[in-house]
């Protein structure tokens, strides 16, 4: 997994334009490249140390000064790396060669060793297998390039960003994170709710199942698993019967309000049904929960981009919440509110 992940951000380093190459891009890079970083606790601490690797390795360089690191969470990060200066090697011309025409506007790309070696093994992977039934990328990247991770690093690289090189052509795709959910059944059309953390996932599965089934709608309840879920969305399609509504709970808070939104940019990325608040359960926490500090919250965000996600009605009492740095935790409707109110679960989702 280290070397994988020094792999793509060595290569992120050396195509980006400039001499600094801010590390918040970076990150983004390397989540989307390797999607265990995302809710993992240590992600920050793997970053850190392959960060500190590459420098000692040269491959890249760290800031001297103080004002050059973000200290605020432990271990810190550097806000940005610098490229490494090596003198020039005079460059082989590879011997001239016809590709397929697939591999035409890669090869007219492609200037390095690595970059032919990759286009050399997908020749013969297509003259092989010209009718080739779609499969995971990690089983392609397997059967090509005898490495299971190798063909999701190569993604990351010119090749494929420019276009030239597409999993399509290599009849694979990447496999959703799946998100954990429990079909619960009903009436009327399936519909999906999500909580961000798990305690309500449990309080609002444990509720759905005391519901009458003579009224209760036919639901899929899953954890969204945090920050993992603008990713996992996308794990919807997997769901066996299909919702055909999405709707969301999450953390009256900045951090809350971005998985939400972000992940409501996913669905529609990806043509899923749109991803909705749950309005009812908002409600109640607007009018029911106690505002708490908010560390999610720097105090130099624009609410309006956050508060858009919801509906129209509440964006003044949440942006209210946001610009005074305080969070109501979903937490706050529990399994003994919901059983109390079990109204509030079916108004959710209506």
């Amino acid at each position: 997994m280290t070397t994988a992940l020094n792999d793509v951000i060595v290569a992120y380093v050396a195509d980006h334009p400039t001499s600094r190459v801010p590390v918040d891009g970076l990150l983004r890079h390397a989540t989307a490249a390797d999607p265990t970083l995302v809710g993992d606790p240590t992600a920050r601490t793997r970053l850190a140390a392959v960060l500190a690797s590459l420098a000692e390795a040269g491959a890249v360089m760290l800031p001297k000064a103080r004002s050059g690191w973000d200290d605020r969470t432990r271990p810190p990060l550097p806000l940005w790396v610098g490229k490494t200066t090596k003198p020039r090697r005079a460059r082989a011309t590879p011997a001239r060669r016809v590709w397929p025409q697939a591999l035409e506007a890669a090869a007219a790309i492609a200037t390095r060793p690595d970059e032919y070696q990759l286009l050399d093994k997908i020749a013969i992977w297509l003259r092989n297998n010209a009718d080739a039934e779609p499969v995971p990328l990690e089983e392609r990247s397997l059967e090509v390039l005898d490495d299971e991770k190798a063909l999701a690093i190569e993604t990351t690289k010119r090749l494929f960003t420019t276009g030239a090189l597409t999993l399509d052509l290599l009849a694979c795709y990447p496999t959703p994170v799946p998100f954990p959910s429990q079909h619960v059944p009903g009436v009327g059309p399936t519909r999906l709710l999500v909580a961000e953390n798990n305690a309500t996932f449990h309080s609002l599965l444990q509720t759905a199942r005391h519901l009458n089934p003579a009224v209760r709608p036919d639901l899929h309840i899953g954890w969204g698993c945090g920050n993992q879920f603008p990713t996992s969305i996308t794990a919807v399609t997997l769901l066996d019967p299909a919702p055909t509504a999405l709707y969301y709970v999450g953390d009256l808070d900045a951090a809350g309000l971005r998985i939400a939104a972000s992940a409501a940019a996913t669905a529609n990325a990806h043509k899923l049904p749109p991803l909705r608040p749950a309005t009812a359960l908002y409600e109640w926490l607007l009018a029911h929960g106690v505002p708490r500090p908010d560390r999610s919250n720097p105090g130099i965000i624009d609410p309006s981009t956050l508060v858009a996600w919801a509906p129209e009605h509440l964006r003044s009492p949440i942006s209210q919440l946001l610009l005074g740095r305080e969070r109501i935790a979903q937490e706050t409707l529990g399994l003994r509110e919901l059983r109390t109110n079990l109204e509030l679960l079916v108004e959710a989702v209506g």
